[in-house]
């Protein structure tokens, strides 16, 4: 909006405080200060400057003032006289008097002036003058003007408003504003304002119609009158734009990535003040390919919008230009069109897939957990997770979607073939119609389940020996078919109950306990366990000789000996009876004597 506008400047008023004072025989007096008003003076305005006149505490009569003047400075003998008056009267000692006078300046400009006064001391005395030196400024102002004019569609009428301001120290009077246009019609032109104080504003509204499109101006008048008599104008203009009647159009489109379908969408506007009927919206791309690209409508009411989706495809990075294009019938009958076009930024494709693998130790069945990383920024689809190994079948996958910034775990079962298999997955997949592939490695480790003979125990229980234990499996895989059986040998021998115990099968990781009997011939040191089972449908045997040496000694010493006392439980209870043996025979003994002796 290019606007012109009367200048509207500043006001100056500098008073030079510089008191002249006359000293008289019997009067001491000055002009102690002048004050000057408005303080912003513009030509014609009517400016007081009133002098105050004081006679000091000091003096002992009164100072009877003859004439006060103002007066042009540094203007000769016979300066010219702006403002006088004559005969104000005495003041007394100790007080001040006030003497306005009004001057006025046609024009604008820097005045150095003086305010000259006369008197004479009441009781007597020659005649004393005093001056006061005054420069004030006289500067052009003027009310401001601001026009506000919306663009407009041609035909249909639109708003306005104009705003006058007045900065002026004073009201302005008889004020008239009008408005004029260029090839445009304006109702309400024109409004008398009357009065608008100082620093007060008002603002006026108007109607404006411009008929044929293009670039229009607009232009405000303000008529005032002044305080001071003086009667101006101000002018303000602003250009509007009138553009054919037609519908608006706004596209509004997601970010896009190159080789990517992305949505978007066209809002129609209908501001005409009638319908539109027959309307057809097609939407091209430059570098874009587009998808639903054609949208109808068969009536648009006034004031009533309409919204077609749309997808494209960029094939490449960069700037993109995407139109939209509308054609319709007005109520005339006439067919029209009106196209918007926006500027798409692309950005390039970044496709960026990782794989993280993690096993966990187990039997020949196992599962490798793959999570899929979404690193880019586009979507991948059509997921494919496969893995390979020499040494294992491991099963695959099929995620059907992963957001940018996201992932997705899957879960490879596998059965291994060895103690170990490495393992490599690869996913491929589907990113803005390209095909992409990711791979990482990593391993599968089992332990053949393997039995072990833990917490045995030999104990001697009714002529013979309990072996007692648990089998226990330390490996990752199951075992079967586990038998725990007494060895024959020269000095051992497998007795009932339980000359084998068939344990059956122990998990991996697990066991089951067992209790087999043994008789033996003399002291043994051990007895030799044998242990069968099969892993993966092989068997494998074990002989595990058990410490039997205390057990053994115990069940020599006696049935009653406890096994784990070392013998000693044994030895107190046959000490016990020799000591009451030893007693009875100490008894006998004596009685035997002592009938001995009696005879």
């Amino acid at each position: 909006m290019n606007r012109t506008k009367t200048v509207a400047l500043a006001v100056l008023i500098a008073v030079a405080s510089l008191p002249a004072v006359a000293a008289a025989t019997n009067a001491n007096v000055t002009i102690s200060s002048v004050d000057v008003s408005p303080s912003e003076p513009v030509p014609g305005d009517e400016i007081t400057i009133e002098p105050t006149i004081e006679n000091f505490d000091s003096s002992s009569t009164g100072y009877f003032v003859d004439r006060v003047r103002v007066v042009r400075a540094d203007d000769g003998p016979h300066p010219k006289e702006y403002a006088g008056v004559k005969n104000i009267g005495t003041v007394p000692a100790g007080a001040d008097r006030t003497v306005p006078l009004s001057v006025s300046f046609d024009e604008a400009g820097t005045y150095d002036l003086l305010v000259n006064v006369s008197g004479r001391p009441t009781d007597g005395g020659g005649l004393t003058r005093l001056s006061y030196p005054v420069s004030l400024t006289v500067e052009e102002r003027y009310p401001q003007l601001d026009v506000d004019a919306n663009d407009s569609v041609a035909g249909v009428r639109a708003d306005g408003s104009v705003t006058v301001a007045n900065s002026l120290s004073s009201p302005i009077e008889s004020v008239e504003l009008t408005v004029d246009g260029e090839n445009v019609s304006i109702t309400n032109r024109r409004e008398v304002l009357a009065t608008v104080g100082s620093n007060a504003s008002r603002t006026v509204e108007f109607d404006y119609r411009a008929d044929d499109p293009g670039r229009h101006r607009v232009t405000a008048t303000l008529t005032y009158t002044t305080a001071g008599g003086v009667t101006d104008t101000v002018t303000d203009t602003v250009t509007v734009r009138t553009e054919t009647e037609r519908p608006q159009l706004d596209i509004d489109t997601n970010t896009s990535i190159a080789g990517l379908e992305s949505s978007g969408t066209v809002t129609l506007a209908n501001g005409l003040g009638a319908a539109v009927t027959n309307a057809e919206l097609t939407v091209a791309g430059d570098g874009v390919t587009v998808r639903n690209d054609r949208s109808v409508f068969t009536r648009i009411a006034d004031g009533e919008s309409a919204t077609a989706a749309f997808d494209f495809r960029p094939s490449a990075a960069g700037d993109h230009e995407v139109t939209a294009t509308l054609s319709y019938s007005t109520p005339g009958g006439a067919t029209r069109t009106v196209t918007e076009t926006v500027t798409v930024g692309t950005d390039p494709l970044r496709d960026s897939v990782a794989l993280d693998l993690s096993t966990r130790e187990g039997g020949n069945s196992q599962a490798v957990t793959v999570s899929v990383l979404n690193r880019g920024n586009a979507p991948i689809s059509n997921v494919s997770v496969r893995a390979s190994s020499p040494n294992a079948s491991v099963g695959q996958a099929l995620v059907d979607r992963v957001a940018s910034g996201e992932s997705r775990t899957v879960r490879l079962n596998s059965t291994l073939s060895g103690d170990r298999a490495a393992v490599d997955v690869v996913a491929t997949y589907d990113v803005a119609r390209q095909r992409g592939e990711a791979s990482a490695s990593t391993a599968l480790t089992q332990t053949p389940g393997t039995i072990g003979l833990t917490g045995l125990e030999v104990v001697p229980e009714g002529g013979r020996l309990r072996i007692s234990g648990s089998a226990s499996n330390l490996g990752t895989t199951d075992a079967q078919s586990v038998l725990v059986s007494v060895v024959d040998t020269e000095a051992v021998t497998p007795t009932s109950p339980n000359r084998e115990y068939f344990v059956g099968t122990v998990p991996a990781s697990d066991f089951v306990s067992f209790d087999v009997y043994a008789s033996t011939r003399g002291n043994v040191s051990s007895v030799p366990l044998e242990v069968e089972y099969l892993v993966d449908g092989q068997r494998h045997t074990r002989t595990v000789e058990v410490d039997a040496a205390s057990a053994s000694r115990a069940l020599a010493a006696g049935p009653d000996i406890d096994a784990n006392s070392g013998g000693g439980g044994f030895l107190v209870p046959l000490a016990i009876g020799a000591v009451v043996v030893v007693g009875v025979l100490a008894v006998v003994v004596r009685a035997w004597r002592a009938s001995r002796g009696g005879d």
